[in-house]
């Protein structure tokens, strides 16, 4: 009688053999692993210019105010010693739709959103969040290009604490140029469906080309895709006109 002998692979071949079985559908696509690394890379490189151009700002507001009571500032903030305490706080990727996308009646709001290259990271108080701070690569290096949006600010904070998940990975910022409307896409958790928040700018805007008031609080005041995209293809097609 013969005894049987356990074959011990190693580590790295038993996750290669694994991998190997996995079909095809369950394995990230090459595409998907670099932009998945690419994105990570550039948040981490948008935070770190957001930081760097908070710092900036902050040197030169002290040294021009020099202990003044800043009468115009882009954040909000009451002194220059407040201003001190500032620090960078949760971050998102600007995305939007193009007209193109809108008009040619594409129905899924989620895939027609891209990203266009700008990040936008809160500044924050302590808890309270002071304005916004828009980060962009310029020739090929990340760098902070304006301060402001205390009202943007406010608004995202107040929605990402009832809508987010712990990271905010759920969360993203669309601003339809065209139509004047800021909208904050959110992923459901139970049942992986996207959703929107309407941000003040959207609400002033499509509510004058057709968008429903008192829309059903089903989902926390969250819209559905269709009840947006007539009046955000509204919107786009008088405001281009208006500029031909």
């Amino acid at each position: 009688m013969f005894k049987k002998k356990t074959l011990v692979l190693p580590g790295a071949l038993l996750c290669a053999i694994a991998l190997a079985a996995q079909p095809a559908s369950a394995l990230p696509a090459a595409g998907e692993r670099v932009n998945t690394a690419q994105r990570q890379s550039d948040r981490s490189q948008a935070l770190m210019a957001a930081q760097r151009g908070l710092g900036e700002y902050q040197q030169r507001k002290q040294q021009y105010y020099a202990g003044l009571s800043p009468s115009h500032m882009a954040l909000d903030v009451s002194d220059v010693q407040e201003l001190s305490q500032a620090r960078i706080g949760q971050g998102f990727e600007m995305h939007t739709v193009s007209p193109q996308e809108l008009a040619a009646g594409r129905t899924d709001l989620s895939a027609m959103a891209t990203p266009t290259g700008s990040w936008r990271f809160v500044v924050q108080v302590g808890d309270k969040p002071v304005g916004l701070v828009t980060v962009q690569k310029t020739e090929g290096r990340w760098q902070a290009v304006s301060f402001g949006g205390a009202g943007l600010a406010r608004e995202l904070d107040a929605l990402r604490q009832v809508h987010g998940n712990a990271d905010g990975s759920n969360l993203r910022f669309i601003r339809v140029y065209q139509a004047q409307s800021d909208l904050l896409e959110v992923v459901s958790g139970k049942d992986g469906k996207a959703r929107y928040a309407t941000l003040q700018s959207a609400r002033e805007a499509l509510l004058r080309h057709g968008l429903a008031h008192g829309q059903p609080d089903a989902h926390a005041g969250l819209l559905e895709a269709p009840q947006l995209l007539e009046p955000l293809r509204t919107a786009v097609a008088k405001n281009m006109d208006a500029l031909r």
